[in-house]
């Protein structure tokens, strides 16, 4: 084959990929404070890399295999309380966390949807104490935040549920935001619960309450507080914090989506040095 032909091959292989990673759906990134794919490439050092601008890299603890997930890999849990990762260690490394909004958002594939269940938690839920949020299940799947209203003075956990819980053993995708005054909770897209009797910042575990129950661990894969333990037994995927509610059309464009755009730099670089190497 001649050089001419070559090069206009290599050309149109390259505009493919080109194609392909323009039209490919990206994050959306306004308020992105925690994004966590958990791919095999993003294992560095015992911790899932963020793929956020924040770097709110994730500690594996114990044993945690990556599988193949909704979107790329993904993160298998067995049930042992000794294997989860851990996001923050307290609330004082939790870099930019949410405050007066948070989304929470996750592709979950659930076996057992047990009665304290945590996909994403940061909270202390001991007897009356209830701070902090979580997302995960209450028998059914559910998002609860604590806030500065109401707050009998050791703060409400008020948890969002649907009527009926997915598929066991499914993939589906949650999605729980608060914009200060409205918690609601999605499924596949759609908002199926919310409770508008929440308003003001979100109430997060403080040393000055003097209950002893002074901080919070960010946990995937398990419910995790001081003195309880709950672990998650499934796969979770594409685990993204919001330091704002997302609205419902952003819920649905992340439920579609993968990866971030500021990447296609990066790929094209990479693509076209793999399509230069191509022999016929």
């Amino acid at each position: 084959m001649s050089r001419l032909h070559l090069s206009v091959l290599q050309l149109h292989l390259f505009s493919l990929f080109l194609c392909t990673l323009v039209v490919a759906d990206p994050v959306i990134t306004d308020g992105l404070v925690a994004y966590w794919s958990f791919d095999k490439d993003t294992i560095s050092g015992g911790v899932f890399k963020d793929l956020s601008d924040v770097g709110q890299d994730a500690k594996i603890v114990g044993v945690i295999k990556t599988v193949k997930g909704k979107f790329g890999d993904a993160a298998r849990f067995d049930g042992n309380q000794n294997n989860y990762i851990q996001g923050a260690k307290n609330l004082e490394v939790f870099k930019k966390k949410p405050t007066k909004s948070i989304s929470v958002e996750g592709w979950i594939i659930d076996e057992g949807f047990i009665e304290w269940g945590g996909y994403v938690v940061c909270a202390q839920d001991n007897g009356s104490f209830e701070k902090g949020w979580v997302f995960g299940t209450n028998n059914q799947v559910s998002f609860a935040v604590s806030t500065d209203d109401p707050d009998d003075g050791d703060g409400v956990l008020t948890y969002v549920k649907p009527a009926k819980n997915p598929d066991r053993g499914e993939w589906f995708h949650i999605a729980g935001t608060y914009d200060g005054g409205t918690i609601k909770l999605y499924i596949n897209g759609e908002v199926v619960a919310e409770n508008k009797n929440h308003k003001g910042d979100i109430n997060y575990p403080k040393a000055k309450d003097g209950n002893g129950e002074n901080d919070a661990e960010l946990v995937i894969g398990q419910y995790r507080d001081k003195n309880e333990f709950f672990p998650h037994t499934g796969l979770i995927d594409e685990i993204k914090i919001y330091d704002r509610a997302l609205s419902e059309a952003e819920v649905n464009h992340n439920m579609k989506a993968s990866g971030l755009s500021v990447d296609i730099r990066n790929k094209l670089t990479t693509r076209w040095a793999k399509v230069k190497k191509l022999h016929i």
